[in-house]
């Protein structure tokens, strides 16, 4: 049986054999001829049967869709059977049917459907996509049978299956036959969905020359043929979701600058990936080639992989292997770090960090781990996924994220004697520079860190100091900690509301090696919203610390980070020593400074140390200041001066001081050691005691502070300790020969009676210690006892000029007798 229409080429084909059951066939002219043909011999049995109806384009729906939804079938190509051509399907909803749909196609027939997206929008680039979900939809062949198969799976016949007597679809990467070929159907209940790289497709059909009329069961649907769905797709076309070259499928992931303005929110330097959006031909590699700055490492997790095998039997390989990267693999992933595989899979899912899919707006997962992802060594990683059937019917796709990790830090690596962190940093080279917040990701809440401690040092030279201005700094979306100034020192300090999830920026100065100072704490974002500040140093070393506490999983660099210009000017340091060691002596401050050693000098505190098992006392004259007074308690002292002592490693603020006028006993004020109190008894053998003075001066004034090393008299030492003393024991020897009685403390011999009150009720230097003469002697001042010294001088080279000339004159008149007897000596009658 042949059928023919008025107008339309004549194909050739034929249906032939036998067949039961309704097979219609609906014509695409008004007019349709039938021509039977009888080759059998008149003992075959011979029966045909046919019905006909007209039925108008309006009743069509099927074919051409309602009139108020009409389906766009394309254009038929003049001289062609079934060969049309569409373009713009992104406007109304084409279809590719099959000829004379809804019923069966003619035999031999050969059908070309070009698709064509001509309008693009800006910034996007197009792709066209076939598919057919709808089994109704889809008869080109019989659903096959394949045991073992699940009975709610989908069967397909492809590739290899179609063989020249089989009606087949071909869909090509392109508008022409020498485009690469997407995939070759032939059969089966539906049609996966097949992408052009580009904006065109050719699609091809062919039914072979003779074949049985179809038929199906009754409870089948009576429609033949096939109809396929046409959708046009938009990427951005600056996006990694297909392959820009025609031939290839290579894309490069370069990072943008870390300094550039674009790290902040993060184009270029973090981001999704997924594999591409069109279908791959088979045996295609996908080479994605990761490349950052110096110092980036390249950190990806795979957020989903999937591979799912849609060919049964003897399409489950769509090509032999025949040395491809695929060697046998469906599809194959590697992952190169430079030259080093460091991941191999075959039709095997690699490290998947697969729970970050379940976030949301409303729910945030938990960082992906180093068991969960891949870091790199240098900047540089390559993946390469391989299919070997192509991806239209043997989907492979996953999704990942990627960021380039900068691991720059700055300045120099801290010395290896010392035990620090992985961004603690020093700053000795440059004269001039900036410090930002470390932007490795591993060290903040998104990479899976906790806290973070990040300590840079600044290390001046000789008549150098240290200048800091601090721009701009951000401690979170919700700080819980508000800088306000010290109501003694009008420093900035941090009010932690809560000790967990804080960050914070520390100022310390290390006026030697061993000590540290805080200068400056700043923890709120509102700080440095209006203006910068500044800060000099006062010694030649400072250190500036950043941390941050409970993290959270959403916060990194870009909530929390600062920005700070450092420099180092030329300045004086110190010239005297303000580190002491001996038996005592006394500090003095003035503001204004009274000369220039006291003015270079000026921020630089005072240390007091004792030797091992002594204690430390200090006097001065003033009142004692709470140490945290409340914000609206108004101030007990009458200058904003204040004397601040610290002790302890690292020091501890343990007394505030109102400086009054030096020598007022009534206003004298004492401060002792911890372990004079028997509090820290075991840091006497750990390390000798220490007092940190510090004086913080706004305005005219002056004041004073004597220490003394001190210790305890046996007796006092054993009731501190709660050991019984043995009372034969004479009283006397448990005693320290030099005591300060109401100090209950013995001092050096060497301050004893030395013209200077050491013991504040200046018992060390009292008659009944060093006698009348003593006493006036040592109460006389130095100026008089220089005058005495000089009369005395005087007196006794007075004496000494007088004894001089009366010897001289004596022998003067020893002389002149001589002369005058010598003669006389001559004559023995004048010496009667």
């Amino acid at each position: 049986m042949q059928l023919s229409e008025l107008g339309r080429p004549f194909t050739g084909g034929s249906w032939c054999g036998s067949s039961s059951g309704p097979a219609a066939y609906y014509s695409e002219t008004s007019t349709v001829t039938v021509t039977v043909k009888l080759f059998g011999s008149p003992q075959i049995p011979f029966a045909f049967k046919l019905r006909y109806r007209f039925v108008s384009k309006r009743e069509a729906i099927v074919r051409f869709g309602s009139p108020a939804a009409p389906l766009e079938r394309g254009q038929v190509a003049p001289g062609t059977y079934c060969t049309r051509q569409f373009e713009e399907c992104y406007r109304k909803p084409c279809r590719l049917q099959s000829p004379n749909y809804p019923g069966m196609y003619p035999r031999n027939v050969s059908c070309y459907w070009s698709l064509r997206q001509k309008f693009v929008p800006t910034c996007k680039h197009a792709m066209i996509a076939v598919r057919q979900e709808a089994a109704h939809k889809m008869h080109m062949k019989r659903s096959i049978n394949v045991a073992g198969l699940n009975k709610t799976a989908r069967a397909l016949r492809a590739w290899r299956d179609c063989t020249g007597e089989r009606d087949h679809l071909i869909f090509y990467d392109g508008g022409s036959t020498n485009d690469p070929v997407l995939a070759k159907y032939c059969g089966g209940d539906w049609l996966p969905r097949v992408v052009s790289r580009g904006p065109e497709m050719l699609v091809a059909f062919h039914s072979s020359p003779f074949s049985i009329p179809l038929h199906s069961p009754p409870s089948h649907s009576p429609l033949r043929g096939f109809e396929l769905d046409v959708d046009v797709i938009f990427a951005d076309s600056d996006s990694l979701d297909y392959s820009r070259h025609p031939s290839k499928c290579e894309f490069d992931v370069n990072a943008t600058s870390p300094d550039s303005d674009e790290v902040w929110t993060g184009r270029g330097r973090k981001g999704r990936l997924i594999s591409p959006k069109h279908s791959l031909p088979p045996n295609t590699t996908c080479t994605y080639k990761f490349r950052g700055f110096p110092g980036d490492l390249v950190w990806i997790s795979f957020i989903s992989y999937s591979e799912r095998a849609l060919l049964v039997g003897e399409s489950t390989h769509a090509l032999l292997s025949n040395g491809s990267i695929g060697n046998g693999c469906s599809t194959r992933l590697r992952i190169w770090d430079g030259n080093n595989l460091i991941e191999d899979k075959c039709d095997e899912p690699p490290k998947l960090c697969d729970h970050t899919a379940l976030s949301n707006a409303t729910r945030l997962t938990r960082p992906c781990s180093v068991e969960e992802s891949y870091l790199s060594t240098d900047r540089t990683l390559v993946i390469q996924h391989h299919t070997e059937d192509g991806t239209a019917l043997h989907p492979a796709s996953f999704k990942l994220k990627y960021e380039f990790v900068d691991t720059r830090l700055g300045g120099d690596s801290w010395p290896d004697r010392e035990e620090v962190g992985p961004c603690h940093r020093i700053f000795k080279k440059e004269h001039v520079g900036e410090v930002t917040a470390p932007r490795n990701i591993f060290l903040y809440g998104r990479g899976g860190a906790n806290s973070l401690n990040c300590v840079y040092r600044f290390e001046a030279g000789v008549d150098e100091r240290v200048r800091l201005i601090l721009n701009n700094a951000s401690f979170g979306l919700n700080p819980s900690c508000e800088t306000i100034n010290d109501p003694h020192s009008a420093r900035h300090m941090c009010d932690h509301i809560s000790e967990s999830h804080t960050s914070e920026l520390n100022i310390y100065e290390r006026p030697w090696n061993d000590i540290r100072i805080h200068r400056a704490c700043i923890c709120d974002n509102s700080t440095l919203s209006s203006k910068s500040i500044v800060f000099t140093s006062s010694a030649r070393n400072l250190e500036l610390q950043f941390t941050a506490r409970d993290m959270n999983i959403t916060e990194d660099f870009t909530v929390i980070h600062f920005h700070i210009l450092f420099e180092l000017i030329k300045m004086s340091n110190c010239p005297r020593n303000q580190r002491l060691r001996g038996y005592g002596g006394d500090i003095q401050f003035n503001i204004p400074p009274i000369d220039r050693t006291e003015n270079l000098c000026m921020g630089m505190p005072w240390v007091v140390e004792a030797r091992y098992n002594r204690s430390l006392f200090l006097l001065s004259w003033g009142a004692f200041l709470p140490l945290k007074p409340r914000v609206d308690e108004p101030s007990r002292c009458p200058t904003s001066n204040r004397i601040m002592i610290y002790s302890g490693r690292p020091p501890k603020l343990v007394r505030v001081v109102c400086p009054a006028e030096p020598g007022a006993r009534p206003l004298a004020v004492h401060v002792f050691s911890e372990e004079w109190w028997g509090e820290a008894l075991s840091h006497i053998v750990q390390r000798p005691p220490n007092f940190l003075v510090e004086w913080v001066g706004f305005e005219p004034g002056v004041a004073a502070i004597s220490w003394l090393e001190i210790s305890r008299s046996r007796s006092s030492l054993l009731q501190q300790l709660q050991v019984p003393i043995n009372a034969s024991t004479n009283d006397t020897d448990l005693e320290c020969a030099y005591r300060c009685p109401e100090l209950d403390a013995c001092i050096s011999a060497a301050l004893w009676c030395d013209g200077k009150d050491h013991c504040p009720s200046g018992y060390d230097e009292s008659e009944a210690q060093c006698g009348a003469t003593s006493k006036l002697l040592n109460s006389l001042p130095l100026s008089a006892l220089a005058a005495a010294a000089a009369v005395i001088s005087s007196i006794i080279l007075l004496v000494c000029l007088t004894l001089h000339r009366l010897r001289a004159r004596r022998r003067r008149r020893l002389a002149k007798k001589k002369l005058l007897t010598g003669p006389r000596l001559l004559d023995p009658s004048l010496n009667s």
